[in-house]
């Protein structure tokens, strides 16, 4: 049976490596039920061979004890009807409620393809890196032709973003080679402090959240596929719209938020009082 969490990571530079970098440590509240302690944890990684300063935090999720769900914001719907309520945790859903984090960009930049149950919100772009969940709660992450060829399975949502940051085991060659754009972020005269992505394991069984800070695309990869990631995509980015919430149960058993990634920035009423205007996934005990 896999450990969790991972086994410790060898920091990929010694120059620029702080204490602690690649040791993981469980990541949760209080209000955990026990039995899930842990199915987070968290470590930091500096993927720069010289700079501290370029730093990217790592949150492990173990997908043998949870299970992830996706939701499309308020502004993405461009008014659609559609037979869920946008930018909320569904209300019979928040008493599992575990984490929160954000989805990618708005269809708007790119385009990129997302669907929810039977609503195809924005259709599938081929070279599109897809998060897809499926109905028996398997997670994959991949280039959509890819998982457009598996077995039958019965696919309730996906989420798309540029094309793979990683892709088996291989970080993208347009990186490689200095050509970020595709990944955005190059407005003159403003700095992307923030930039968020998602890995997912050989296994299928361990998600990684990233945040990382001053990190462009290509160090941003590097640092999930030290961390362990197969595949990885780029989520949202500047600091606004990268998010990662914990819940806790409250007295009357409902969620209440716990904790962030990046404390005291964000609404915590956001996703279960107040609808998010962006897509964002969702983490509930299995």
């Amino acid at each position: 049976m896999r450990k969790f969490p991972p086994a410790e990571i060898e920091p990929p530079h010694a120059r620029s490596a702080a204490e602690g970098d690649g040791r993981w440590t469980a990541y949760g509240s209080s209000g955990q039920p026990v039995d899930l302690a842990p199915a987070f944890a968290i470590t930091r990684i500096h993927p720069h061979a010289l700079s501290r300063f370029i730093e990217v935090t790592i949150v492990a999720i173990d997908l043998d004890k949870v299970r992830v769900e996706f939701m499309p914001g308020t502004e993405d719907l461009g008014g659609a009807k559609v037979p869920f309520v946008a930018g909320l945790v569904p209300t019979a859903e928040r008493p599992r409620l575990l984490a929160v984090f954000n989805g990618g960009f708005q269809p708007r930049h790119g385009r990129w393809g997302m669907k929810l149950g039977e609503t195809t919100v924005v259709p599938p772009r081929t070279e599109g890196c897809t998060l897809a969940l499926y109905a028996d709660g398997a997670v994959r992450l991949g280039s959509f032709p890819k998982l457009a060829k598996t077995d039958g399975a019965e696919l309730r949502a996906f989420r798309q973003t540029p094309p793979c940051l990683v892709e088996d085991g291989v970080v993208h060659p347009d990186l490689l080679a200095g050509r970020d754009k595709a990944w955005k972020g190059q407005t003159a005269g403003i700095v992307t402090r923030r930039r968020s992505a998602v890995g997912l394991d050989q296994t299928g069984t361990l998600l990684f959240y990233a945040l990382g800070v001053e990190a462009p695309p290509r160090l941003l990869a590097e640092a999930l596929r030290v961390a362990g990631a197969r595949n990885a995509a780029e989520l949202d980015i500047n600091w606004n719209w990268t998010r990662f919430f914990l819940y806790e149960r409250g007295p009357d058993g409902k969620p209440r938020f716990a904790s962030s990634l990046a404390p005291g920035e964000h609404a915590k009423s956001t996703y279960i009082e107040r609808a998010s205007e962006r897509d964002f996934f969702y983490v509930l005990e299995r």
